[in-house]
């Protein structure tokens, strides 16, 4: 329990930072009641040996700090307050303050103690304080106190650390580290950012854009310019693709500002992966990262569990640029694996089965199945006949290479049985470097049917020939059947209506002898009568005794 408070504390430290002391004015301050002097001075007087006997600790207790002096809220410098505890005595009337930047001059301060002419040969401790030396932020300084008049191996020097912009109090009061506080709403169906801007530099214009974060933010074309006169501070930028890099990048229009960057889509790390593309003529199968990541990257075979296995001598490391396989199989199992500290994803860009080369079909060929190798490409495949073992194990039997031309089909004999349910054919590329192996097994078969012998041939006549006959002269016998049936309803309705209705002339002599020229010259439904009845179907062999032959005579004798 102790160890975790301690963890929230330092937690709590680093995030804040040393509280920053805000100064009206700068100056230097002695104790014990003395007044003090202060001037800038250069310092390039040596060191003095004095005779008699010096104290070697002339200084004791020495600290640096850093004060800010304000003229108003946003407007704040930065200072260093140097303290110490010094040893007067007859030869020592102050100290030198000097401060070392990396690339400045040495930069000193003199700091005079006035005292009374009675003390003068005293030796007194007093602490002296002075907080003028300017710096700026994040800067390393290196201090030196020395003694006024400057005596040799009297000295002290300390090493420090002005704090940077990420101190709060830093944040909110020095024009450098002003960098406003961004905040958003994404629209994933607009891709939009809609940013605001709160906490900027209130009189300075304002830049935001979005940049792709890596070892500099480079810009997406995507920015606004926020006036300081304008009260509305927010404004919306569109973006493409919702990258982890993707970031909201503003600062104020002034000279060396800081920038901010916030970086709202930094956890969708799988977008990385999208930017894949496959050549056809080229066969190349290529990806190229939108933003820096380090990742391990290789070809797999997807397998039917959903496991990816790595393909022989495919793995590389990726840092930057772009990586590329050729020539490769663009088979629907076949997919990009990226590892990176994160996790780990697989993308199959042919899993939709836009770009099959290549397929392995059973056709019917007079009523057995051959196999049909079919390709888009002009390509080599390596096929396997194989039997199946144990699990899903295939060991194979023999290896043969064949040539597809473009947009044709090649029918290759395997010598093997389709049918057979534990044969299977495996199927390969064997022109590019990297494919995958598709194993095809329970092929579908067709009906085989055996050759006729003449004894099948007499059962064809049974069950095929025989019955059809049937069934047609069943058809002709209904035919004629009703075709005497409408005859005689015809005739019945005539003999009812003879008393009011005379039948044609000609009708009355239709049974006399007749000539070859008058027979050609009777009525169509007369002739077909005496066809009818003179025919020598079994069906009518008796029409002369027939009722419905007697109506029909006695209805054309009247």
């Amino acid at each position: 329990m102790k160890s975790e408070v301690l963890l929230l504390l330092v937690f709590i430290s680093r995030s804040h930072g040393e509280q920053i002391e805000k100064i009206e004015q700068c100056g230097a301050h002695c104790s014990q009641g003395l007044a003090c002097e202060a001037s800038y001075q250069l310092s390039f007087d040596k060191c003095k040996t004095l005779p008699g006997d010096v104290n070697r600790d002339v200084f004791s207790n020495t600290s640096i700090s850093t004060v800010m002096k304000c003229e108003e809220r946003q407007k704040c410098s930065l200072h260093l307050r140097v303290s110490t505890g010094l040893l007067l005595s007859k030869n020592i009337r102050g100290i030198y303050v000097c401060v070392v930047t990396a690339g400045m001059m040495e930069r000193c301060r003199t700091v005079t103690i006035l005292r009374p002419g009675k003390d003068k040969s005293a030796v007194q401790q007093v602490n002296v304080q002075d907080d003028c030396l300017e710096v700026r932020t994040g800067q390393d300084v290196h201090v030196t106190l020395k003694t006024w008049p400057h005596i040799c191996d009297r000295a002290v020097s300390k090493s420090y650390h002005v704090p940077d912009c990420s101190n709060q109090d830093i944040q909110r009061s020095v024009p450098e580290c002003i960098t406003g506080k961004i905040q958003y709403d994404v629209d994933l169906e607009k891709k939009e950012l809609t940013v605001t801007v709160s906490e900027m530099l209130e009189d300075k214009d304002y830049q935001l854009r979005l940049c792709h974060k890596g070892y500099i933010c480079i810009g997406t074309g995507a920015q606004a310019l926020l006036k300081k006169e304008n009260p509305l501070k927010n404004v919306t930028l569109k973006y493409s693709r919702p990258l982890p890099c993707l970031c909201i990048e503003g600062w104020s229009i002034m000279t060396d500002a800081l920038r901010v960057q916030v970086c709202p889509f930094k956890n969708r790390i799988e977008e990385l992966w999208s930017g894949i593309t496959f050549d056809p003529v080229e066969e190349t199968l290529s990806w190229e990262a939108s933003c820096n990541v380090k990742a391990t990257i290789s070809l797999c075979e997807r397998q039917d569990g959903g496991v990816c296995q790595d393909l022989l001598n495919s793995s590389q490391k990726y840092i930057k640029g772009r990586v590329s396989y050729s020539p490769v199989d663009p088979h629907p199992r076949l997919c990009l694996k990226f590892i990176t500290e994160d996790g780990e994803w697989v993308k199959c860009p042919f899993s939709e089965g836009n770009f099959p080369a290549w397929s392995v079909e059973v056709a019917t060929e007079e009523g057995h199945p051959q196999l049909l190798v079919t390709s888009r490409v002009k390509t080599s495949l390596s096929l396997s006949k194989c039997v199946k073992t144990v699990g899903t194990e295939c060991e194979d039997i023999h290896t043969t290479i064949v040539e597809v031309e473009k947009f044709q089909s090649v029918g290759p004999d395997l010598n093997m049985d389709l049918c057979e349910p534990k044969h299977c054919i495996k199927a390969k590329r064997a022109d590019v470097k990297y494919g995958v192996t598709t194993v095809y097994c329970h092929l579908p078969c067709a009906i085989t049917v055996s050759k006729s012998t003449p004894g099948d041939s007499e059962w064809q006549l049974m069950y095929i020939v025989v019955p059809i006959v049937t069934l047609t002269t069943a058809m002709v016998v209904v035919a004629v059947v009703t075709g005497i049936a409408v005859i005689a309803f015809q005739l019945t309705g005539i003999k009812k209506t003879r008393g009011s209705v005379l039948l044609p002339r000609p009708h009355r002599a239709s049974f006399s002898p007749m000539t070859e020229e008058s027979i050609s010259k009777a009525p169509l439904s007369t002739s077909v009568l005496f066809d009818i009845c003179s025919s020598g179907s079994s069906q009518l062999k008796h029409c002369e005794t027939s009722n419905l032959l007697k109506d029909s005579t006695e209805l054309l004798e009247v």
